[in-house]
Parts: C-alpha cells; structure tokens; sequence
C-alpha cells in the first residue's frame, strides 16, 4: 500500500463548498476546451476574461450536486451564492486552478456573470438518466465556437473535453467508469478494520507531513468561524455557551465554527476528506481538539488523525462522495468516532463498539443540499462522535437486534451502504421540494 498516494487522494485542499466549484471548474474547462483547451495544455488559449465571451451556458447534473449547489454562498463572490450563478462565475475562471478557482475571481468577472445570469443564459437541468451520484455536463456557447467538459465520479475528474462538438480530451462515453476509484481505494476498501487500524502505526512523514497541514487549514477555518458570528453562528455562539473547555458542546461548537466560515462564503482554503469539506472539517476537528485539551503528544494525535480520514474514505467506497444521507454523520461522522476511540486509549473492539453507536443513532440524518445549515449536522455529528468514543471505551455496545446494526462493524457499515443506496425516491422528493422554491 502506497500510503502517501492514498492520503493526497484522500486529503485535498478546496476553497469553497467543493459541488458548486465543481461545477464551475466544469464551465471553465467547458469555455476553454472551445479554443482547444485540455489538461495537459501549459497554457490557457483564452487568458483573458474580455476574450472568453460567452454566449449561453447549458449543464445537466446529478441530483445529488444540484442540491449540493442549490443554495450555497460562493466565496470572493460579494454574497452571490447557488448552482447557476457558480457556472457562470466558472466561464471566466482558470480550470488549471482546480478546486481552488474561485481564488481568481475578480469585479469584472462578477460582473460578466452577472449579465450571463440576468439575462437568462444560464441553463440547468436535473439528468435523471445521470450515469453517476456525481456528474456535471456543462456546454459553453461562444460566438467563435462551442465547448463542452463533463466531470463525474470525483469533483475535479474531467473525463470528457469536447472542442465544438470534436472529443479533445478523455471519451465520449457515458457508461460505467472503472476508475471511480483508484487501486489504492480499492484496497483499502477490501481491508478489515484491523489492517486499517494497522496502516496508523507505521506512517511516513511525507503523510504526517499533509496531516499536519490539514490540522493547520482546518482549525484556521474554525478559528474564523469562532471570531464572530458567521452563517447561523452555529459555532460561535455554541462555544460562547459552553460550560467549559473540556466539554462535548465545546469540541461540537469548535467543528460548527469551521462549517460556519465555509458555508458563509468565506474565502478560507480548507482540507477536504473523501472529496468533501464538511467531511474534512468534522474528521479532523474533533480529533485535533481532544488532543489538545488533554496535553496528547503530537505523534499520538496524528496517528488517531489518519485512522479518522481512513475510515471516512473507506465508508465512502461503500456508500459513494455523494448520498442521500449526511455524509459528514455517516462517513466523517464515524472516522471521527473511531479516531477518538484510538487517541482515547481504545482498541479495535472499542472502535467497533463506537461504530455501531455511530451507526445507531445518526443514519436518519439525510442530506438535503449544502447550505448554512450544514453546521448544525456538523455540530451533531462532532457531539456524537464523542459521546460514541466514551461509551465505546466504557464497553456500551449497540446489540446486533437494533435495526440495520450487524454483529460486525464491517457489516454494519454494509447495512449502511444498502440503506444509503435505496433511498432514490428521498433524494427525488427533496429536488422537487427544492425546485418548488425557485420563482416561476
């Protein structure tokens, strides 16, 4: 196992709430791919936003980055927010900054985005027939041409450029995609939670290293969130009430405060776990603060880290980078518990004990799109998390008649999987409801 190659797939900066910047890396790579763009290109053909434009943009994605998109702020965007106004924003980014696009917006791309958008150019439609949980296909109208990028199963995945109507980059296909996940996901996938827990022990520095920065970027973005009230203040004003320090409300409160700033709009880079940034925040911050409030050496706190974003991307190959449940109660969520678990003196029957609790009483938390209430799952999750780890330690266990909890954790986390993978009609009904607020 390549460890180093697993944790950069795994941890990956991102600025902004990653659906909608996915989808505005798709419209920038769509707008370039119409003068001949492709990721292997040194430079953009259209360096200029004055060159790049744009006559109409039409995109059909999945439901799961519609809702994801819907209603989010944008960050370095002056409170402009949602899934239209960030593929607009995109034509007239540069696709070679990845996930970290937004960092280039300027007023005079706010403003050109704002004429494509009032003026009605902008198109979306929900792809029913969507090959993926996770898929954008944008089209970019130019007067001189059109281009087109579809990216799925990751968020910064283009498998498909197409330069007026020509495929320049990946194919054409739509079907089955082998590579959703690469060979170093699909053996973790295949491990049991032992070889998992094993993989902590024996970590290079290069890993530590990216730990170390994700520690770094994500507890900045707490810290932002706690200097004053951001989105619905989940954080800021959770901590302001908290009984003391070594609390559980405490360490929710310090998780709520990153949510805050990212769903704010806040232009704050954070790392993300399994391709998302609430995930990234809620597997990190809980593990981080425990650490720090009991005096715990570093070294210790890293390795309960890893394990924490290992568990979150390994439930992620079984229940997919988008569902109908709240990923960061059902992936991050759990990874949390279990790195607590571990940094709390636990062994691997505590840590599976902390995921059939995990398992027990969060599943019912559904996902319904990334938004400033996001922070509240957050908090819940972070606050389970602990609660889940100090019974876990004590040697509360869930019985294998509750529900959709196995006598395995490895089961379990199936169970979960089949339950998450059956919910279609949950996620058609919340895009009707959705779609039911937008004015007619």
């Amino acid at each position: 196992m390549n460890l180093e190659s697993l944790f950069h797939q795994i941890l990956k900066p991102a600025l902004g709430c990653t659906e909608p910047v996915a989808v505005a890396l798709a419209a920038a790579a769509a707008t370039q791919a119409s003068a001949g763009w492709t990721p292997a290109s040194q430079a953009m053909p259209l360096p200029s936003w004055r060159e790049t434009e744009v006559c109409a943009i039409r995109m059909r994605v999945s439901r799961n980055i519609f809702k994801n998109a819907f209603a989010i702020l944008i960050p370095n965007a002056g409170g402009r927010k949602g899934i239209v106004m960030s593929a607009a924003l995109g034509a007239y980014c540069d696709p070679r900054q990845g996930m970290g696009l937004f960092q280039g917006l300027t007023p005079e791309i706010l403003r050109a985005a704002d004429a494509l958008v009032h003026s009605g150019r902008v198109q979306i439609e929900v792809a029913e027939d969507a090959p993926s949980d996770l898929y954008i296909d944008v089209e970019v109208q130019r007067e001189s041409g059109s281009g087109a990028c579809t990216i799925r199963d990751q968020h910064a995945n283009m498998t498909c450029l197409k330069q007026s109507g020509m495929v320049i980059h990946g194919s054409g296909a739509t079907g089955s995609n082998a590579a959703k996940y690469s060979p170093e996901i699909l053996a973790l996938k295949a491990m049991s939670l032992s070889e998992i827990l094993a993989l902590v022990e024996h970590l290079p520095e290069t890993v530590l290293s990216l730990l170390r920065e994700t520690v770094e970027k994500n507890v900045s973005a707490s810290q932002v969130g706690l200097s004053r009230p951001m989105g619905i203040g989940a954080g800021y004003f959770g901590a302001s009430g908290a009984a003391s320090a070594c609390t559980s409300q405490y360490v929710s409160s310090l998780t709520a405060a990153g949510s805050d700033a990212r769903m704010a709009g806040y232009a704050v880079e954070i790392m993300t776990s399994a391709g998302s940034g609430n995930q990234g925040i809620v597997a990190t911050i809980p593990v981080v603060a425990y650490a720090r409030m009991q005096r715990i050496d570093e070294k210790r706190m890293l390795k309960a880290l890893a394990l924490s974003h290992l568990m979150t991307m390994y439930i992620t190959s079984y229940i997919g980078y988008l569902s109908a449940l709240c990923g960061v109660a059902i992936k991050a969520g759990i990874g949390a518990a279990c790195g607590l678990t571990y940094i709390m003196g636990g062994g691997l029957e505590d840590i599976e004990r902390a995921i059939k609790i995990m398992v027990a009483s969060l599943t019912g938390m559904i996902c319904d799109g990334a938004k400033i209430g996001c922070a509240l799952k957050v908090s819940i999750a972070a606050d389970m998390a602990m609660r889940a780890a100090s019974l876990a330690i004590r040697k509360a266990e869930v019985p294998d008649d509750n529900g959709i909890v196995a006598i395995t954790a490895k089961q379990t986390i199936h169970n979960l999987a089949d339950l998450s993978h059956s919910m279609e009609e949950v996620d058609q009904k919340l895009i009707e409801i959705m779609l039911a607020k937008i004015p007619q």
